[in-house]
């Protein structure tokens, strides 16, 4: 027999076929993650400040910077989390920042929505979820990164 028989196993090309549809399925979560992240800042952002509008009668402009603010801070607290999964260990306080930064974002809107005259509404529930959808796509983002490391 011949050094190119069918008994040597898979051709070198199916091999790189097979490696690279491994790794495009592994990676496929950092680019998620970071769309993820981003838009839920950004829903966050948006729904916040339409809870301290409406809700606490906040002027338009102040409203809006504090919730951009605190939404920059939210996806901010991601970054640790992401960038320790790369050298191969699990964050533990970068972990709990990033989780901890999601449940404060989520208890100002909820707060917000709720002291005073106020009601508990839809937007207030929407903006908490999706402040805890940041840390949850950050967790998505941190297996990605972890994939292509």
């Amino acid at each position: 027999m011949n050094a190119s028989s069918s008994d040597d196993g898979p051709s070198p090309a199916s091999r790189a076929i097979a490696a690279w549809e491994a790794k495009e399925t592994a990676t496929i979560n950092s680019p998620v993650g970071i769309i993820g992240t981003l838009l839920s800042g950004f829903t966050f952002a948006c729904l916040f400040t339409y809870v301290l509008v409406h809700y606490r009668s906040w002027h338009d402009f102040a409203a809006f910077v504090v919730a951009v603010l605190l939404a920059v801070l939210g996806v901010l607290a991601v970054v640790p989390h992401a960038a320790t999964v790369v050298g191969g260990r699990t964050g533990g306080w970068q972990r709990a920042f990033m989780w901890g930064a999601g449940a404060v974002l989520a208890g100002l809107v909820l707060s917000a929505a709720l002291l005073g005259n106020a009601s508990f509404s839809m937007s207030a529930l929407i903006g908490m979820v999706a402040a805890l959808a940041i840390p949850c796509f950050g967790e998505v983002l941190a297996v990605g990164t972890a994939a292509e490391a």
